[in-house]
């Protein structure tokens, strides 16, 4: 790697992609990586000495000393060098304006076939093999259902031969219910309560065989759970992760608890481990958090003068004893000497990655950084940590990229534009085969053209932990993703291709080639009225697309993309096309999309809301709409088709919280506190289920 005045010299282009070779120390308080650079001595320098008289050479052997090792941008270890960062961080005056987190970006765009292989749908996920934690979990034998931030979670009434809805239980009758489905009639019976601490709310639930995983934060972001607030929330919270054995639902037993100082930030699953992200800012006593004034700053050097570094960490137990799985000298931090160092603000929280069984609850793994992050995605092999800066006019991303397995550092880059996201919005950033691709945005002060949308390809070096920027698409009139002032909405990654749709006032829907990532290219597009917010890969040549018309009613699309320079629209359906408005919480939270392939034929659904004036006057409504996709085989003869709809009766919405269950022609919904169950083929027989109290 070429160096200028010691200091590594940015690589753009990078012709391999192999990974780091490592080695990783098995001490998880240590757990820093030895970075192997394939540096040897080829040989010995023999250098010959010549005396008088004929007498023999001695050979000397000149032994060079070894390279430096070489640092990237964020670094560890160092007795004391963590204290110092944290506290710098702590005592630097700083601005309260335009430095406020952007949402988290979280997930990939791996294509989940929606459970392919199995009769039942499970969560959609960014990623096929990455779960994420929900309020509704299922696994073909037990449907786990937890309360939620909104207000929906229901008590149960003793079963009987009616159908009756109990009333919601106030906020502090907090359980997680588990239920017993036939598929066969689409019924659900109650089979146990499991009670929570008074006034906990669940962020999410995960199910893995016998193990059932509750995850609790005292703060809560919104609806997503996942977007990042001012840094001072950070103080006094907490994150649980408590597991139940279920190996006999009806008698599930707390098996492994443990209690993270900090907010969640965000959580995965791959296989039997859970991935958490939290963040912590300490509570001390006299120290300003934000510091604004030369007066805050001075107050803080005396405070932390004297101040002990374990005071400083997120406490940590584990069934009620204390563990430290990280010191503040293991954090990740900025090298002061890196090229890309400056200008990076300096932050007062930590934020805390863990790895931890799920079946166990021990921590398997563990990292720290003191550096400011705004997102976190993850696929199956990688951690990227991202920092949005507003704090100047340059527009700005700085991507931090690590092994999810250890946590193992392997650059860093920073990027043009800004990365949003949130809900739907997640899609804009995924890993595939060791290259890293994301969409950000930049606005320009131009009323004719006030956005450009930029598609970045990364990938770390196989010689030093860094990051290099392989490509950039979209910086120039040519290679444009967008008409003028077109926003970006839906972004898929798919393998080797990219879809973007983009809008104002018709859908460009874009087809990018990534299979040469130091060269993306747009291979087509097309425009129909409307836009998508999120994309489905339904096979290798049939996209959906969910999003709205252009008059702003809810709708979904079919695209035919065999031929990728020419992707045709198969057919649109339009929910409420007959009434005033229609809505579906699908356009932004992926959560309430289900879909479930089947081998001939798919089955999707939609929640929806619409309203409007009727003969008996004004009625607004909630729906779930089901379709289905038949010859999905063959991109010709696909065809996407109404099944009919779910009329929730006596709801007039759907929301965020709104869930549905397939398993083959069961159908289970949950909405504003409410079970219903019924059959696929009988929407009208889909009831409120009759419940049990304890």
């Amino acid at each position: 790697m070429p160096y200028v005045n010691g200091a590594p010299r940015r690589s753009n282009h990078n012709a391999s992609y192999l990974m780091l070779t490592r080695h990783i120390s098995t001490d998880a308080h240590t757990a820093r990586g030895v970075f192997n650079l394939g540096i040897g001595i080829a040989g010995a320098i023999l250098v010959t000495a010549c005396g008088g008289g004929g007498s023999n050479t001695t050979p000397t052997v000149v032994q060079p000393e070894p390279p430096a090792p070489v640092a990237g941008l964020w670094v560890n270890g160092g007795e004391g060098d963590g204290l110092q960062r944290y506290t710098q961080g702590l005592s630097q005056q700083q601005s309260l304006t335009g430095s406020v987190d952007a949402p988290l970006a979280v997930g990939d765009a791996a294509a989940p076939e929606g459970a392919v292989g199995n009769s039942f749908s499970t969560t959609y996920t960014l990623e096929a093999d990455v779960d994420e934690h929900d309020i509704v979990k299922y696994d073909g034998k037990v449907l786990a259902v937890a309360n939620s931030r909104s207000g929906c979670c229901f008590a149960v009434e003793p079963f009987n031969d009616m159908a009756m809805v109990a009333d919601l239980p106030p906020p502090n009758d907090d359980k997680v219910a588990l239920y017993q489905t036939d598929p066969s009639s689409g019924s659900a019976s109650l089979l146990a309560n499991i009670e929570l601490t008074e006034g906990e709310a669940v962020e999410g639930l995960y199910l893995t065989g016998e193990h059932l995983q509750v995850l609790m934060s005292s703060a809560w972001w919104g609806s997503y759970g996942d977007a990042l607030m001012v840094p001072s929330n950070f103080q006094s919270q907490t994150v649980r992760l408590v597991g139940f054995d279920i190996s006999d639902p009806t008698l599930p037993s707390s098996s492994n608890e443990l209690m993270i100082d900090g907010a969640l930030i965000a959580s995965r699953r791959t296989g039997d481990t859970i991935h958490l992200i939290t963040r912590h800012a300490p509570s001390i006593d006299g120290l300003v958090p934000y510091p604004v004034s030369e007066a805050d700053v001075a107050s803080n050097e005396a405070v932390l003068a004297s101040i002990d570094p374990a005071e400083l960490l997120p406490t940590i137990t584990r069934n009620g004893t204390p563990e430290i799985p990280v010191n503040l000298d293991d954090c990740y931090r900025t090298n002061p000497e890196h090229p890309l160092a400056a200008p990076i603000p300096t932050d007062s929280s930590l934020t805390l990655l863990l790895s931890i069984s799920a079946s166990t609850g021990t921590i398997e793994a563990a990292a720290c950084t003191l550096e400011p992050v705004s997102g976190f995605y993850t696929s199956t092999d990688h951690v990227a940590l991202t920092y949005v800066d507003y704090s100047t006019d340059q527009q700005r991303t700085w991507v931090h990229l690590l092994t999810l397995d250890g946590f193992e550092y392997l650059g860093s880059e920073v990027v043009d534009g800004y990365l949003y996201s949130g809900g739907n919005t997640d899609f804009r950033i995924s890993e595939f085969q060791g290259v890293l691709r994301l969409v950000t945005t930049r606005f320009i002060d131009d009323p004719n053209d006030r956005f450009q949308h930029l598609l970045h390809t990364l990938a770390p070096e196989t010689n030093a932990p860094e990051l290099s920027l392989l490509a950039t698409l979209g910086s120039t009139a040519e290679d444009a993703l967008g008409k003028p002032n077109e926003d970006l909405y839906g972004v898929r990654f798919l393998g080797t291709r990219a879809y973007l749709v983009t809008f104002e006032r018709i859908d460009p829907l874009y087809v990018v080639d990534l299979t040469d990532p130091e060269s993306p290219t747009i291979l087509g597009s097309l425009e129909v009225p409307g836009l998508s917010d999120l994309l489905h890969p339904v096979s290798e040549d049939l996209l959906l697309g969910v999003g709205r018309t252009n008059t702003g009613y809810s709708k979904v699309e079919l695209f035919n993309i065999a031929e990728p320079s020419q992707p045709i629209s198969v057919g649109n359906f339009v929910l409420g096309a007959d009434r005033s408005f229609s809505y579906s919480p699908a356009q932004y939270n992926r959560y309430a999309f289900t879909y479930l392939a089947g081998n001939g034929t798919d089955r999707f659904t939609l929640p929806f809301s619409t309203g409007g004036n009727t003969p008996e006057g004004y009625r607004q409504e909630a729906y779930i709409g089901l379709f289905e996709i038949t010859d999905k085989s063959n991109a010709a003869n696909a065809l996407l088709r109404s099944a009919g709809a779910v009329l929730l009766t006596g709801a007039q919405s759907v929301s965020d919280d709104t869930r549905v269950v397939l398993d083959q022609d069961a159908i289970y919904v949950l909405n504003e506190g409410t079970l219903w169950g019924g059959l696929w083929t009988q929407p009208d027989g889909v009831t409120p289920q009759p419940v049990t109290t304890d």
